[in-house]
Formats: C-alpha cells, sequence, structure tokens
C-alpha cells in the first residue's frame, strides 16, 4: 500500500483522537462549564478541522456523559461534578483490586521505580492502573481506560483540582508509599500484598476526590 494512501487512511482517526483529546481537556478544566452548547461548525473552524473528527470526538463524549444532544437544546456539555468523578475512581480501584493483581510482573524494576517516583503519585497509580485493567480485561481495557482514567488523569492535574475545589495535597506522602509498596508486591508477584496496598491508595484517592466544599462542581 502506497505511503499516501497509508497517511489518507490514518489521518482522520489521528484528528478525531486529538480532538476527543481537546474537547476532553476543556470540559474537565472547567473551561468549557456545564450547559455551554457546543457548536460543530465552530469547532471545527476553531480547531481548522473538518466537521467528522469534532462529531466523532462528541459521540465519545456523549458515550462518557460528558455530553449531551437534545432535539430542543441542541447539542451542551452535559451537567456533572466530581461525584462524577468520584463514581469513576471507584469503578477504577474496584477492578483493579479485585481483577488485576494476579500474573507477571507488569514492569521490569527500573519503570516501577519510575511510576513510583513521578511528581503526581495520582498520575503514576492510574497509568499502572491502565496497565492492569488493560492486560486482564483485552479488548474491553481501552475502553474502561478511555471511560474512567482519562477523565481522572485531567481532574487531577493541581490547577483543574484546585479549580474544582479539590485538595490533593492531604496524604500525599500515604498514597506514595501504598503506591511504592503496591508496585513492590507486583514486582514479587504477592497478590494479596498488593491488593491490600492498592486497596488504600483507592480508599485514599477517593476521599480526596471528596475534599472540599460539598458544593464544588464544574
Amino acid at each position: 500500500m502506497p505511503m499516501g494512501s497509508l497517511e489518507d487512511q490514518l489521518r482522520p482517526q489521528l484528528l478525531s483522537g486529538l480532538a476527543y483529546e481537546r474537547l476532553l481537556a476543556e470540559i474537565v478544566s472547567g473551561r468549557i462549564p456545564p450547559g455551554q452548547r457546543l457548536r460543530l461548525d465552530l469547532l471545527a473552524h476553531a480547531w481548522a478541522v473538518s466537521r467528522t473528527p469534532v462529531r466523532e470526538a462528541l459521540q465519545r463524549l456523549v458515550e462518557m456523559r460528558f455530553v449531551q444532544v437534545s432535539p430542543s437544546a441542541g447539542t451542551r456539555v452535559a451537567e456533572w461534578s466530581r461525584a462524577d468523578m468520584i463514581e469513576r475512581a471507584h469503578v477504577v480501584g474496584r477492578l483493579i483490586v479485585e481483577k488485576s493483581c494476579i500474573g507477571p510482573p507488569v514492569r521490569t524494576h527500573q519503570q516501577s521505580t519510575r511510576l513510583a517516583d513521578e511528581t503526581c503519585e495520582l498520575l503514576g497509580y492510574l497509568e499502572l492502573s491502565e496497565i492492569l485493567i488493560s492486560r486482564e480485561l483485552g479488548r474491553l481495557g481501552p475502553r474502561l481506560a478511555r471511560d474512567h482514567i482519562d477523565p481522572l488523569r485531567l481532574f487531577v492535574d493541581p490547577q483543574t483540582a484546585r479549580h474544582h475545589g479539590i485538595d490533593l495535597d492531604t496524604d500525599r506522602a500515604s498514597r506514595r508509599r501504598l503506591l511504592s509498596a503496591a508496585l513492590a508486591a507486583i514486582e514479587r508477584q504477592d497478590a494479596a500484598a498488593a491488593r491490600e496496598a492498592l486497596d488504600g491508595f483507592s480508599t485514599s484517592f477517593i476521599d480526596a476526590l471528596g475534599s472540599g466544599p460539598a458544593e464544588a462542581a464544574a
């Protein structure tokens, strides 16, 4: 197959993925608030792409409950709050604790050290979660990562967390110890210890997402 033909096939997928990532980031950060109308033509023009990748990105976000389509109101950002992120964190925590701690190590020692030394331990935890879920759940893994882990990665960005009234600094040292313990247990294939450490991390993560004023929302 000629290289140009391959590029022509890949370009729409890449543009759709980029449009999805950009729009999700704008929504989770709060720059595009709940209720705001999303106009296909304006988004396509602003991003210098055709309507097709934007339409595909909007459809993905409808499936993730970040965008809603109504015959009367059009396409708008859905109402959501940190409670939605807590729900996603619950799903991720349950999956990795129940299903993803048995089997061969998923990282070399050097790679495990890098995860433990992430500037934000939450990003290290989410990356590990994606690896474990993908390993255990096969084709379903990428879909779960998209629906649950992608939004959480954006939500734990320090500026975004502050915008939503979330305190991620409390218990940070404890979470780092738990992540290191989980990685070490996975390296030595100690499923019980890995589950215990990941369960503790998940609980602390969910508690952090629930911090701050009760009325904080996107």
